[in-house]
Formats: C-alpha cells, structure tokens, sequence
C-alpha cells in the first residue's frame, strides 16, 4: 500500500507556526476547566493543516488521569500527549468510512435498504403505508427517523450482535418518517456496523482495524483495555452532585459488544490527528497529487459534504436593558451557525470561521471533539476524562484563539480562476472600455444579444457610471485580479460611490456551462453604498 501521510507543501516548524504565547493562551483555556473542576483532565492538540508537514503544530494537557476522593489516585499520572482515553462518538467516523469503502469495492450500495444486510432489521421499522424503510444513505447521515438515544445507547455498547438483532426484531421507534429530518441516532450506527459484520464476514472492529487503523498507524488506538496501553489509560469519570474536586467519581469500562460501532474506540491526541489529517487532506488544493490511502479521495470528501441539514432554534429577541423591551435585537430569528450531518461527521458554516468539519464524543466517564476547518486543514482535538466533558466549547474556543491570534493559519482558501475565465474577463473589461464588436463577436454566448442588446448594454454602463460618480478611467483601470471570485466561472467588480448619496458601481460576470466557456452574464449596474 502506498504511503497515507499527507503531501504537506511547507517544512515549518511548530515554534514557528503557533508562537509560544498563543500556545500558553491555549493551555489556559483547558487548564482552566480543570481548575474550575469541569473535568477530571484533558489532553489537547492543534492539528496542522494541508501546509504542514507536522502532524502537530502544539499540545498541551492538564489534570490527572484518575481521581480519588478529590485527589491524584495511587499510581496514576497527570494527562499528557500520550494518554489514552475513549473518543466516544468520534468513532462513527471510522464506521462511516468503513461503509464507503465497501461500496467502493462494490460490495454494498447506499441506497439499498439495510435489511438486505442485514436480516433482522426487517420489520423493525415503524413504516407507514406509504414510507420506505431506511437505506443506508439514511443511517450514516442521521436520516432515518429513528428516536435519539443518549444516553440510553451509552450503556448498551457490550450488546451481543445476537441481542441486538433479538432487539431489532421487537421492533425500533421513530419521531418522523425515513428521510425527512435529522435525528441523531446511535443505534443507527450500530446497524452500520451490523452491515459490517455480515458483508465482510469479519466483526466490525476488525475490519476498521485492518482498513485503517493499522495502515494509518494507529497504534495506540483500540476497542478495549485489553489493545491499549492501560499504564497510558485515563480512567473516565462520572460528575457527582458537588462542586470541588470531589465530585470526580470514576466509572468502570464496559466491554466492547455491538454498540461499540457507535462509540467504543480508545485513542490519544497523536492518533487522533493522524485521522484527521488523512480525512481533511480529501479537501487539500492539491489532493488529487496526493495518496489516497486505504480509502478514495472522493469517497472523503463525500464523507465531509452536508447531506441533512440540522435544523437549529432560531436566537430569541434580546431586548436593551437601557431602552426596554420594545427595543430588540436586530439578530432576532436569525442563526449563528448552519449546521448538518455528512457522514459519520458534522459539517457547520459558521460567519467567522467559515466552514468546519468536527464530531464530538459524550460517553459514560468522558468527552471527546476533533474539528478541522476545511479551507485550511488546521484542527484542534481535544479528550478528557469526565461524562460529556466541556471539550466541544473548548475545542471551539481554541479555534477562534487561533483564527484571531494567527489569522493566516486558518485563512480562506482562495478559489481558482476556470480555464476560460480569466481570458474572458480580460475581454469583457476591453471591450466596456473600447466597444469593440470583435471582443463581443469573439467572447459573448449565444444569448447575450437576445437578453440584451449591446447598445442597451452601453446605456446601462454610462447609467451606472453617473450614479456612482465613477468614469470611463476607472473601468480602464480595472484588472481581472481586482474581482471578487465567486466561483471559477463567477466574478465580481466593485467600485465605491464617489461622493455621498450615490451609489456603487458592479459588474458581474458569469460563465457558460460549456468547457469552452463564454460569457453568459455580463451585466453592470449601481447598488446602494455599502
């Protein structure tokens, strides 16, 4: 098998890329949450991205791998880089990435319904007359309409496969019918690894052992106590009814059975980051030069695409305590986030950080969350040892340190130009300058003239040109590199008012569909001031 480690472009090192004060801002946000006693401990990393060639950029951890009575327990050790905890739901990732990887082989199709996998299940869905049951298009991205069950799927992981399927034949509920909501399931990814079991005729842990764990180096990563370094092992804790270090009360690990598909990985920060190293390269500008490893390119970033919008509340109204109630939030109704489920992933637009790829993990003694931004490929994953652990805002927190302290590191990625694009642009700026009819014989689609006639063209440009105060030396001035690139196949200009009260001048461009694109939008116009 070829090399997995992503092809980085940049040879810098960490000292460099994440400044040692960043770093220490960094350790106090987890540090914090210890001192605060809202968990036992946490180990963290920051993940580097498609430019690096270091797997990690920084880490830290703080807090004890075990707690008793309040207090360090004999023989265990502060948390660090190589602790191992349970990374909890973080783990349908990989039994996502399993599922593709067999329909890649051909020996499965999404869209097949999951009793043809998996005999038991027929039956079990609570189906109207008219519903069709769940495909595993639909399992892998919470689609399915079946009841969420945190935290009752937390205390099944040693299920029997032979239980479970007595389970399903006694049928599952539903809150709305297959594919048409979010509802996030565990036992749906049970039944993934269910499909697993009886299509390779190997148990699910097996086979994502030896498709990905082994080839990726995954060495400290495992189903049980009896895989992992227990010496390195962070002991999980529940949160007692108390406020002080006391309230750390340790929990005892459940074997691995059929719920361990959903949430029963073992791992460290360093394995971690290898994982999601290998999955965010899918989106690197240069991933087709890339290896795939042990699974496709596109099969990744299929992975990674939003294929069921989570529906979010939306904010309330807040009102001014200054001017009253009357006077409220204009954010009122609006979102902060768009947020969906991919495959085995969570994939969120946020205004700030763009787009993010993440999962978190929330398990009987511990919290877990990973996340990368996708433009640049730099996370940040985070494990500790206390029931649904704050490690979700944390993580997220520490994004929004980086992205503020070090801006470059998580900057969007600049989209390229198509093939015909630039050529094109070049002659539409020519000929708003000259008129020339050559540049418009040459470089107009077959619809422009009939939307709209080049004189009226000419008319709209000398309209737009008055209401911004702008003239014809300012279009000569104008370069392709000055637009805003919407898509390849898009562009936009825009030049300021001149003066107050008058208006913006913009010019949008827009390819054809054709692979010797012309243009099929060339339209100026004037827009209020911004």
């Amino acid at each position: 098998m070829p090399s997995t480690s992503p092809a980085p472009r940049s040879s810098q090192t960490p000292a460099k890329v994440v400044p040692d004060a960043v770093r220490t801002e960094l350790a106090s946000l987890f540090s914090t949450a210890v001192d605060e006693h809202r968990t036992a401990g946490v180990t963290w990393a920051v993940i580097g991205g498609h430019e690096h060639d270091r797997g990690i950029l920084a880490h830290g951890a703080a807090g004890q791998r075990e707690l008793l009575d309040g207090m360090p327990a004999p023989g265990s050790g502060p948390m660090d880089e190589a602790t191992v905890s349970r990374i909890a739901s973080m783990t349908k990732s990989f039994t996502a990435a399993t599922i593709l990887a067999l329909r890649d082989e051909g020996a499965l199709r999404l869209d097949d319904s999951i009793s043809q996998y998996v005999p038991a299940a027929a039956g079990a869905f609570a189906l109207a007359a008219d519903d069709r049951e769940p495909t595993l298009r639909q399992l892998l991205s919470m689609n399915a309409g079946l009841v969420t069950d945190n935290p009752w799927g937390d205390r099944q992981e040693a299920m029997s496969p032979e239980d479970f399927d007595a389970m399903l034949r006694q049928g599952l509920g539903a809150v709305h019918r297959p594919g048409t909501g979010f509802e996030y399931s565990n036992t749906g990814y049970v039944l993934l690894g269910r499909v697993i079991d009886e299509v390779t005729g190997n148990s699910y842990r097996e086979e994502i052992r030896e498709r990905f764990l082994d080839p990726l180096g995954l060495r400290d990563t495992g189903w049980s106590d009896v895989e992992i370094d227990k010496d390195q092992l962070a002991v999980g804790h529940r949160v007692a009814d108390r406020t002080d270090a006391t309230r750390f009360e340790s929990v005892p690990l459940s074997g691995p059975g059929a719920y361990g598909a959903m949430a029963g990985l073992f791992s460290t920060v360093t394995d971690v980051a290898r994982w999601v190293r290998f999955l965010a390269a899918a989106d690197a500008p240069d991933a087709a030069q890339r290896p795939r490893g042990p699974l496709a390119t596109a099969s990744r970033r299929e992975m990674q695409q939003m294929h069921r919008h989570q529906m979010l509340p939306a904010r309330r109204p807040q009102a001014s305590p200054e001017a009253g109630a009357a006077d409220q939030s204009t954010d009122a109704g609006s979102f902060d986030r768009i947020r969906g489920y991919g495959f085995g992933l969570v994939i969120e637009q946020f205004p700030d950080l763009g787009e993010v790829i993440s999962h978190s993990g929330g398990y009987p003694g511990y919290g877990s969350f990973m996340a990368w931004h996708r433009d640049s490929g730099v996370g940040i994953v985070a494990l500790a040892n206390s029931k649904y652990a704050p490690a979700v805002p944390l993580g997220m927190q520490a994004l929004r340190v980086l992205q503020r302290e070090l801006p470059q590191l998580l900057a969007p990625a600049p989209i390229p130009l198509g093939p015909c694009t630039r050529t094109a642009a070049e002659a539409a700026l020519a000929w708003l300058r000259t008129d020339n009819s050559y540049l418009a014989d040459r470089f107009f689609a077959d619809n422009m003239d009939p939307d709209v006639p080049r004189a009226e063209r000419r008319r709209r440009l000398d309209a737009a040109l008055a209401a911004s105060g702008r003239n014809m030396q300012d279009i000569a001035q104008l370069v392709v590199d000055d637009a805003e690139v919407i898509t390849p196949q898009q562009l936009r200009w825009r030049l300021t008012a001149r003066e107050e009260g008058q208006e913006d001048l913009v010019i949008d461009l827009l390819m054809d569909p054709r692979r010797e694109a012309l243009l099929q939008a060339l339209n100026v116009s004037s827009i209020a001031r911004r």
